[in-house]
């Protein structure tokens, strides 16, 4: 693959193609991260030798969720309908993908979780559905996706 990418690492082992997220500690996501990510299955989508892939992270944190410290920067103030194109962009992947769980996969960090069609997680990973308490909707089709995993 011959694009590069500011917050994420894309490479390839054999027939697996590996999407790692780097922004440690905790991976905080926002457009940017989620557009990157998706260019990137995209892109596996059409390398014949790619059968599948693996996304992984950097850091303490699979994804902490969306970066509400740095919104105005991050463009997450922009309606959300930007993110959820993105997202969207996602779940149209055709391979087979595994998210590997590190540690906490909190709120759309655990959309991005469910979103794989596998998960692996270590004994430090945690899942977590945070949307009521922070008074949202679940995003990443949560409300789909884990009554159906």
């Amino acid at each position: 693959m011959s694009a590069t990418f500011k917050d994420i690492g894309v490479s390839s082992e054999g027939h697996v193609g590996i999407v790692e997220i780097q922004r440690p500690p905790h991976n905080f996501f926002d457009n940017s991260l989620i557009n990157q990510i998706a260019d990137a299955f995209e892109a596996f989508d059409r390398d014949v030798d790619v059968r599948s892939y693996v996304l992984c992270a950097q850091g303490k944190s699979f994804c902490a969720g969306a970066d509400f410290a740095n919104r105005p920067q991050t463009g997450a103030a922009e309606s959300g309908k930007h993110l959820y194109k993105e997202a969207t962009r996602l779940f149209r992947a055709k391979k087979p993908s595994i998210a590997a769980v590190q540690g906490p996969a909190i709120g759309g960090g655990l959309g991005l979780a469910v979103m794989a069609d596998f998960r692996v997680a270590a004994p430090e990973a945690r899942f977590s559905a945070n949307f009521p308490r922070l008074a949202f909707h679940p995003g990443f089709s949560l409300t789909f996706t884990l009554p159906h995993l």
